[in-house]
């Protein structure tokens, strides 16, 4: 099993590598500009069919005309450096920066699950090609760079980044490989079989890159275009000190484009993210030694994208859900970037941002006191920014530090939900309680506001909150609700009227009861605010109308509220055996509500349980 300190060392060596094929900009580096502009005619191709593949399912499969289905635009490093200076040197000069292109697709997660699948497959095959040609494309100019890489490696390994790798000696891996992963839940089996890649007639057909398409992680599926190496212990001597022999491949990587899986969480905020114009995504020249012919037009997300992203990933660490806690000082580093590089009104949009992930109404009121997790991760990962981060005297570093301590703090409030042997703890059960009889007064209140041709819409209503959702898991006796967790949103109720119509009225009367912007006069002084969806779900039986809506309080997310015009054969509730006056809603219909409200909630802490939540269910049950 790999060690943590062989895992740093292979990270760092394929760090390396990676940089030493992409970056044009070094004047003593490998002769690599052909190769990246490869690299960007690959990535503009990908574009290209991804248009062309949302205008065949339009024409082919009757999709409403103008409505893209599938999203294609560039993230990570080199697209942070495009969009932060269009006209600089890393965009103009360097095709980009000098890592690898991490990329992103996209597919609509609202779309008919059948339509789902078709599209899922054609996206497949359609980046799987443009890779096997771009690696083709990139043997044709590649030259001996691998030689090149060894006696450079060489030279430098004594000193990477402050570490001494002089035991290790790298060797290119010939021939590269095709690899594809499967996990079970895709083809019924596990698969993972390789096989060597070839091209008919081209001369070294060695240096083709090899290509990875990896189905068996979540909540991405993954395709990769790069090169693989090894690393082994050098022979000759002296024995240098070292961390024992490294088995797995190192990467050397051109291309990485991800997938979120259709039935993940990841998939709808990421779509919300883009449908919702929260980030938008514009098509910008990148190229090499400009100006000169060897120009293309990337889609780059703005600047607040790589903002969310980078707020993220320090949520992540601040959770210790990170795989990349060594970021760490990257991740502060861009985030002062571009605080620094906004003006005022943009600043208040990163303000908003980050409140919403927050799940407060202002981030910079009242300041948490700092966690000592969060302390000790900087004074770990912080390297030469650690004392500048830690003296708070920054506004940027002091601002991603608030964020931090709050996800920090959040998260071990969280742990005092279960009782020792995983049980729901007494005070929870109790919060759920009031919680119930408020939400049913309320309810009833509300209600008794409908016109009398409307009130006799709603037939029946049940509760949907987690504690439903718990109850289920500790009589499945598999699962650990422990490790699932509440979300904090104590509220949640399912209901069932005739028809669309009820539906909007239902829709109408809420927001004007709990949102001043819809209010008018009669919302002075309100706290909470809401936002909803409309859809339709196909059921056997047809198509019903639903809508879900989440309410807020001062920011925070404290209720789910959906309403369906589906039968009860189609939405069954299920009673209490302890009160029959109360209803609990189906497992399929708490799913289809979280998922909703998963596209609607910013709230990292929130949106993270409700994700492990829609996992538990998918191992019970089938979901979408």
């Amino acid at each position: 099993m790999e060690t943590s300190d062989q895992k740093a060392a292979r990270r760092a060596m394929s760090g390396w590598l990676t940089k030493q094929i992409n970056n044009v900009a070094d004047p003593g580096g490998l002769e690599t500009p052909a190769i990246r502009i490869q690299v960007l005619d690959a990535l503009q191709e990908i574009d290209n069919r991804i248009t062309e593949l949302n205008q065949t399912l339009q024409d082919k499969y009757y999709v409403v005309a103008g409505r893209d289905l599938v999203k294609f635009y560039m993230k990570g490093g080199n697209a942070f450096e495009c969009v932060r200076d269009p006209n600089g040197a890393a965009a103009m000069q360097n095709g980009g920066g000098t890592s690898d292109w991490d990329t992103q697709i996209v597919i609509d997660p609202w779309a008919p699950v059948p339509l789902q699948g078709v599209i899922y497959g054609l996206v497949e095959e359609l980046v799987t090609d443009a890779l096997v040609q771009a690696g083709v494309n990139i043997a044709l100019v590649a030259g001996d760079f691998a030689n090149g890489t060894v006696t450079r490696w060489l030279a430098q390994r004594a000193n990477l980044d402050g570490k001494n790798y002089s035991a290790y000696v790298l060797s290119y891996d010939d021939p590269q490989s095709v690899r594809r992963v499967f996990d079970q839940q895709r083809l019924g089996l596990w698969t993972n079989d390789r096989r060597p890649v070839s091209a008919p007639d081209i001369p070294n057909p060695e240096r083709i890159p090899g290509i990875l398409l990896n189905d068996a992680i979540r909540p991405f599926v993954l395709h990769r275009l790069g090169y693989t190496w090894h690393a082994a212990l050098d022979p000759e001597p002296p024995v240098q000190p070292n961390m024992g022999e490294i088995a797995r491949p190192l990467l050397m990587e051109l291309i990485d484009v991800t997938l979120p899986r259709r039935d993940t969480i990841e998939a709808v905020a990421v779509w919300e993210e883009l449908a919702q114009r929260q980030i938008t995504v514009t098509r910008q020249p990148v190229g090499v030694n400009q100006p000169g012919p060897d120009l293309v037009y990337l889609p780059l997300p703005d600047i607040m994208y790589h903002l969310r992203e980078i707020a993220t990933m320090l949520c992540e660490i601040a959770d210790d859900s990170s795989r990349h806690p060594d970021k760490l000082e990257k991740r502060f580093s861009r985030f002062k970037v571009i605080w620094d590089g906004s003006n005022q009104a943009q600043q208040q949009n990163i303000l908003h941002a980050l409140s919403a992930m927050a799940g407060v109404a202002d981030i910079t009121g009242g300041p948490p006191q700092h966690v000592a997790t969060v302390t000790a991760a900087i004074n770990r990962y912080g390297g030469n920014q650690a004392q500048a981060i830690l003296g708070d005297g920054d506004p940027a570093y002091a601002l991603a530090r608030n964020l931090m301590d709050r996800i920090a703090d959040g998260a071990v409030a969280q742990n005092g939900d279960f009782t020792q042997d995983g049980h729901v703890s007494g005070t929870q059960l109790n919060r759920f309680a009031q919680a119930r009889t408020q939400l049913r007064q309320w309810l009833t209140q509300t209600l008794a506001r409908l016109p009398s041709s409307v009130a006799a819409g709603p037939r029946a209503a049940a509760f949907s909150d987690d504690l439903v959702l718990m109850r289920v898991l500790e009589q499945d006796e598999y699962l650990a609700p422990q490790e699932i967790g509440f979300s904090g949103v104590l509220k949640a109720a399912v209901l069932r009227v005739d028809t669309q119509l009820q539906v909007d009225a239902l829709c109408e009367l809420f927001r004007t009861q709990l949102d001043p912007r819809y209010a008018g006069q009669a919302g002075a002084g309100l706290s909470t605010s809401v936002r909803f969806r409309t859809y339709s779900v196909p059921r056997t039986t047809g198509i019903t109308y639903e809508m879900t809506m989440v309410v807020f309080d001062k920011g925070k997310a404290t209720t789910y509220l959906s309403a369906t015009t589906a039968r009860p054969g189609e939405a069954p509730f299920r009673r209490d055996a302890v009160d029959p006056d109360v209803a609990f809603a189906s497992l399929p219909e708490i799913a289809a509500q979280r998922k909703v409200a998963a596209a609607l909630i910013e709230d990292y802490l929130i949106r993270t349980v409700i994700s492990r939540q829609y996992e538990a269910l998918k191992t019970l049950l089938p979901v979408v």
